[in-house]
């Protein structure tokens, strides 16, 4: 019996085990990417400066920035796009995986005797202290002003 309700419990969790390494993955991607990318970016920065205090001419440093820059922008779009993909691709995984445990929730006998009763013409306020009860809409009444109320607006 207690072997029977841990298997249960077991498959009735898969979909959260599953979300859960989905995540997991994606994380790790993501963590690798930018790990990658900020090596990167500190070893072509420090070439970057080497590269800079070798140069004499003013319009060859501009250059060599200018070329610098297009290259780090070529590197941000790229890692941006393969984080993108990444979570693009969890994004699908986790939408399959909750439409399928929806899907299978409603095959569930708890959930097809359920539809059985209608639930229409039920009124929660019934159940509802009277403090929290929506109020009805009371007919309003004109204000008569006098002429202290209309001197002091």
């Amino acid at each position: 019996m207690y072997d029977d309700m841990l298997k249960e419990m077991k498959d009735k969790m898969a979909p959260v085990v599953e979300m859960a390494e989905i995540n997991k993955k994606t994380a790790e991607t993501l963590i690798s990417l930018q790990s990658e990318y900020f090596s990167d970016f500190v070893t072509s920065g420090l070439a970057q400066v080497k590269a800079l205090t070798e140069i004499k001419e003013p319009k060859e440093a501009f250059e060599l920035q200018v070329k610098y820059i297009k290259e780090m922008e070529s590197k941000i779009t790229g890692t941006a796009e393969k984080e993108m993909a990444a979570l693009t691709d969890a994004k699908e995984q986790l939408t399959a995986l909750v439409e399928k445990s929806v899907a299978e929730m409603g095959e569930m006998p708890y959930f097809t005797d359920l539809s059985k009763f209608d639930f229409g013409s039920f009124d929660m306020t019934k159940f509802m202290p009277e403090a929290v009860k929506p109020k009805a809409a009371a007919k309003s009444t004109p204000r008569k002003t006098t002429a202290a109320t209309t001197a002091a607006s």
